[in-house]
């Protein structure tokens, strides 16, 4: 018999994938969830670490409030954590009856390890029926964590001699108050749409105009309710807006109705007004919108998916990634941030956008956490011409493979698997793998060498021996991204260093955290290198390229690095292709001209290209000189020379063609 003063059991796609790892210490897990609720009621930092007796955690508040966040216990507002209203049962009663059961109805396969433990089970048995929840761990991980928690309130325990875990007579009990959830109710959903002939979209929709790629937004920001219910929320507030109407009045509907802060109306109000159904006519006063009513005759979820797509980043383009292969939350949300325009990872934005296409029926629920297009969504997309950015796979780049001539068009599926991979902590060569391509793709001889005893990856620079430089990398893939002191053997990276002959050492991670594994960075010479500073590296490459000489400065420093020291690198390659192309401009321009017939002096050239307003500081005669010698060469052979001056031999397009056929003689060499 359920208990009914237990939270109601979502739906299993709904639930939290991962359980969080909360450090116990000497507390036990339980006790150290209320510790972190009473922290965020008491308004501490989130930058505050936490004091467990018994741990050596050093995870902050806010790294712990991330993981409970999916549970639904706590929410962000204004860069602030606060309670919801359930963390604040669950702190108020620190009953673990009751926290189990939170956990229960909010986790997937959490429940459901206590209904199978009612005959003993050892992990790889629980891990065997997990697989028929479509849930795909690779390691017993998730399944140790949640028994964790189960042992620490006693209603599971654990049989050495049989390495089996069994139900307490406290688990039997809970048992019985609970639902869970059979295999059978996680199959494939079907897809609806399949027998449509015709995309179920509205005529006004279908010709929105939509915003300028820079203007689109990336945060929906919060809605009232269920995300699923959009369309019925955003019915009762344009109602409600019918006539001209206060903010006051509205904030006291949204308190009454949907038991919101102000500032949570606001949000919502605010997205009403970007996304054009709500106008607002005065200081405090607002309206439902022409667009807005229109939207309201029929409450179309296809129609809202248009308006959203007109003002919002990575809508239809979200489809157009599901059309290449089902995706989940985390890869979707890594590729837009990569190739889309999002300013940073949100697996929170990305999954309200998957929400709302679920509820529009253009997509469907084809594993527990991977999303694939339905037939509706594949005629949205032939509709409207709608196709993906470059093909984003998982790969694994052979040693003798040259990454580079894989990513020299675009360099957007390295980037994106490097930021998927940096949190892949159940496959470490995968991460290995992408550094070892990022490396090779920016310039270097980088070679995987991974094993007991060995750096990950080793980087020389390509140029004279007596010259060249290498560097130990070592990896760190976390499932958090968090990459701490504690995770780090120094000893090992000296090692590396001296077994390679390295000049220098580096780690490579997601993020780093901790001012003790700076200050260690900085005894040990150890450079860090974020992946957000590896795909700014890689990016830069790709728009200004360096050589190995340039980039030493990266690896000259310790602690996280400052890709700042190569501005003047990359200023002054930039400043020698701006004068080519002044240079040889200035002579075609000049080609016609019969007075002077097309020759000119460095000199003249000098006096044409200083006015030049893309210069910060004007080009000397030596520069301008060295360059048109360099033009004149039989290499390159763009510019004449004879005893009167310079003239241009063919336009600046041959002179591109030039340039780009030797960068494919040189590549073929390499």
């Amino acid at each position: 018999m359920k208990n009914r003063e237990y939270p109601e059991n979502r739906e299993w796609k709904q639930k939290a994938f991962g359980m969080p790892k909360l450090p116990s210490g000497d507390m036990g897990q339980d006790k150290v969830l209320y510790y972190i609720l009473k922290m965020v009621k008491d308004g501490k930092s989130a930058n505050t670490m936490l004091n467990i007796e018994g741990s050596n955690s050093t995870a902050t508040l806010g790294r712990m409030c991330e993981w409970i966040r999916p549970i639904g216990l706590v929410n962000k507002e204004k860069q602030v954590w606060t309670l919801t209203e359930l963390g604040e049962m669950i702190l108020e009663r620190q009953d673990s009856y009751f926290s189990t059961a939170v956990f229960c109805s909010t986790i997937v396969f959490m429940g459901e390890i206590l209904f199978y433990l009612q005959k003993p089970k050892n992990s790889q048995e629980l891990l065997k029926i997990a697989e028929e929840y479509h849930l795909n761990w690779k390691t017993n991980s998730e399944i140790h964590n949640r028994i964790k928690w189960f042992r620490d309130v006693d209603m599971v325990r654990f049989e050495e001699y049989k390495l089996e875990y069994s139900l307490t007579q406290k688990g039997q009990e809970f048992l019985q108050q609970i639902e869970v959830t059979m295999p059978s109710e996680t199959e494939k959903e079907p897809d609806e749409t399949l027998l449509e002939t015709q995309l179920p979209m509205s005529e006004w929709a279908s010709t929105l105009k939509p915003a300028t790629t820079e203007k689109k937004r990336m945060a929906i920001g919060y809605m009232p309710g269920k995300t699923a219910d959009a369309c019925i929320t955003i019915s009762a507030y344009l109602q409600l807006m019918n006539q001209a109407i206060s903010i006051e009045e509205i904030r006291e509907y949204s308190k009454v109705n949907y038991q919101i802060a102000v500032s949570s109306s606001n949000m919502f109000l605010s997205f009403l007004e970007k996304i054009g159904f709500v106008d607002r006519i005065s200081k405090n006063m607002y309206v439902t919108s022409e667009l807005g009513n229109t939207w309201l005759e029929k409450q179309s979820p296809v129609d809202l998916i248009a308006c959203l797509d007109a003002r919002y980043l990575f809508v239809y383009e979200l489809l157009a990634e599901l059309r290449k292969e089902p995706k989940n939350a985390k890869t979707l949300s890594i590729i837009a941030k990569v190739s889309y325009g999002f300013g940073r990872e949100s697996i929170e934005e990305t999954r309200k956008r998957l929400i709302l296409l679920s509820a529009a029926k253009l997509i469907y629920s084809v594993t527990n956490d991977k999303y694939g297009l339905t037939a509706r969504g594949e005629k949205l997309l032939d509709t409207f011409g709608i196709v993906s950015k470059e093909s984003v796979k998982s790969f694994e780049i052979k040693k003798e493979e040259n990454a580079g001539d894989c990513y020299n068009d675009s360099c957007e599926s390295l980037i994106t698997e490097l930021r998927l991979s940096s949190k892949d902590s159940y496959n470490p060569n995968r991460f290995e793998k992408a550094i070892r391509a990022a490396f090779d793709f920016i310039g270097y001889d980088a070679t995987w060498l991974g094993g007991s005893g060995k750096t990950d990856v080793l980087i020389k620079a390509r140029t004279a021996p007596k010259l060249s430089y290498a560097v130990a990398v070592d990896a760190k893939s976390t499932q958090s991204g968090n990459v701490t002191e504690d995770q780090i053997d120094f000893d090992t990276l000296k090692d590396h260093r001296k077994l390679h002959h390295a000049d220098y050492s580096a780690i490579v991670g997601c993020s780093f955290r901790g001012e003790r594994l700076l200050n260690r960075c900085k005894e040990h010479k150890v450079a860090l290198i974020d992946v957000d500073t590896l795909e700014q590296l890689i990016r830069n490459q790709v728009e200004i390229p360096l050589t190995g000489e340039d980039y030493k400065k990266i690896f000259e420093q310790t602690g996280i690095v400052d890709i700042s020291v190569l501005d003047e690198a990359r200023n002054r390659t930039e400043r020698y292709g701006l004068l080519v192309d002044a240079i040889v401009g200035c002579l075609v321009n000049e080609s016609k001209d019969e007075v002077t017939e097309g020759i000119l002096t460095s000199r003249e050239i000098y006096r044409t290209v200083r006015d030049d307003e893309r210069f910060s500081i004007n080009p000397n005669l030596d520069e301008i000189e060295d360059i048109l010698k360099f033009l004149a060469s039989p290499l390159i052979g763009c510019v004449g020379k004879n005893k009167d001056g310079y003239y241009a031999i063919g336009s600046l397009n041959e002179v591109a063609k030039k340039f780009q056929f030797y960068a494919k003689s040189c590549k073929k060499t390499s």
